[in-house]
This record gives C-alpha cells, structure tokens and sequence, in this order.
C-alpha cells in the first residue's frame, strides 16, 4: 500500500483514533486488508496525515472488537473474519433493536409513528442507495430512541460502529423482502404488540446479516 488511497479523507492531526479506527475497519472489509496481513501503522499514519499515536489507539479498538491482534515484538495483524463472526454480530443487533422494538410498542406516539410510516413510504419509491441507506438509518434510529433503555442504545452504538458504514449499506433496503418487513414492524408497532414487535426485529436484522455474508464471501473478504 503506498500512497493516499483514493476516495478516503485525511484525518485531521487532533482527532483521536476513532475516525482512524473506522478508516482501517473500512479496508479490512473492502479486502484491503487481508486475513493474516501485518497492519502498517507507518504508511497508515502517513496516508491520513496523523502521529503513529491515533493509529495505536485505533489498533486498541479494533483489538478488542475482534478484528485485529497484536504479537509482541512481532506487530499487528488482521484477525481473519468468518460467517459466524457476522451472522453473530445480526443476531445479536436484532436481539437489542428487539428489546427497543418491544419498548416502543409500549409508548410510541402518533407522530412517531407517522413518521416512521413516511420513512418506510419513502423508500419503497427511491432508488438512490445514499438515500435509502440514510432513510433505513433514520427508521430504525427512531424506534431504538423510542423504545431502548439506556443500556441497550449504548449496545446499540457499540454495535454500529462495530462494522463500517459500507458493510450496513450492503443489504438492499428497498428490496421487497425489506419493505415487508418493515411494514410488519410498523403494523406491529401501531398494534401495541411488544412481543411482534421484538420477534419482526430479530428476524429482519438476521436477513440481512445472511445478504451481508453473502455479499462478503462473493467479494472475498471472509475465511471461510
């Protein structure tokens, strides 16, 4: 790797290493990085225009969300990724957007809950990705606030920044499988009903977990 990557921004000297940490996350699954492979910390720093520290603190993250491991004396390597790991990571963010679900049956408003019908209207029409990608951010955003106790929406940002922006950008949100689904979150959600609205959550976060790691696997970037 040699250069400025094309496309990427550089990071501004004072930040610390959570925007370096979503710049390496980002090529361990565009398959940048590969499994296996010594992370250069010199030519990251160098590319991004920042101290070796921020990238040291990134390493730190990355480390403890499973994605890299360092050797002493030896540096840092790319963890390899494997369908479990991803098909684990949908599960588990349907489990706690569940429990928001379930919340916000309890207590959502009307003007909650037209809103959300908007966003789900909007979609079903766009064929913009950036658009539909930012539209099904809002959406379920919007019932984790409702819904969520403060401990499942910190769950629920740990999670999101767990994987990047590109990787949640696969599944297709506009899909007719999505808008049912969707659909029965918000008929769930208008009915009150916690208990389907918790299980039409778990099961929309597993399918899309399974078209990430089909998409994943066509583009080589898992291990198994």
């Amino acid at each position: 790797m040699t250069g400025r990557r094309a496309g990427r921004p550089t990071i501004q000297r004072r930040r610390s290493g959570i925007e370096v940490a979503e710049y390496v996350r980002s090529m361990i699954f565009d398959g940048t990085l590969a499994a296996g492979q010594r992370v250069p910390q010199d030519t990251i720093a160098a590319d991004l225009g920042v101290s070796r520290l921020p990238v040291r603190e990134a390493l730190i993250t990355l480390e403890a969300d499973g994605l890299v491991a360092s050797e002493p004396h030896r540096g840092t390597y790319v963890v390899p990724i494997r369908a479990e790991d991803i098909e684990d990571h949908y599960r588990i963010y349907g489990m706690a957007q569940g429990l928001a679900a379930a919340g916000a049956a309890r207590r959502i408003t009307e003007p909650v809950l037209e809103r959300l019908e908007d966003l789900h209207a909007q979609m079903g029409v766009s064929d913009d990705p950036e658009l539909l990608h930012d539209l099904n951010w809002e959406f379920h955003s919007l019932i984790n606030r409702t819904g969520a106790s403060r401990r499942t929406l910190s769950v629920l940002r740990h999670l999101s920044r767990n994987l990047p922006r590109e990787v949640y950008s696969l599944p297709a949100a506009a899909s007719a499988q999505a808008n049912e689904e969707h659909a029965a979150i918000v008929a769930a959600l208008r009915a009150g009903d916690a208990h389907e609205a918790d299980r039409t959550n778990r099961e929309h976060m597993q399918h899309e977990g399974d078209q990430v790691v089909a998409a994943l696997k066509r583009s080589g970037v898992l291990s198994d």
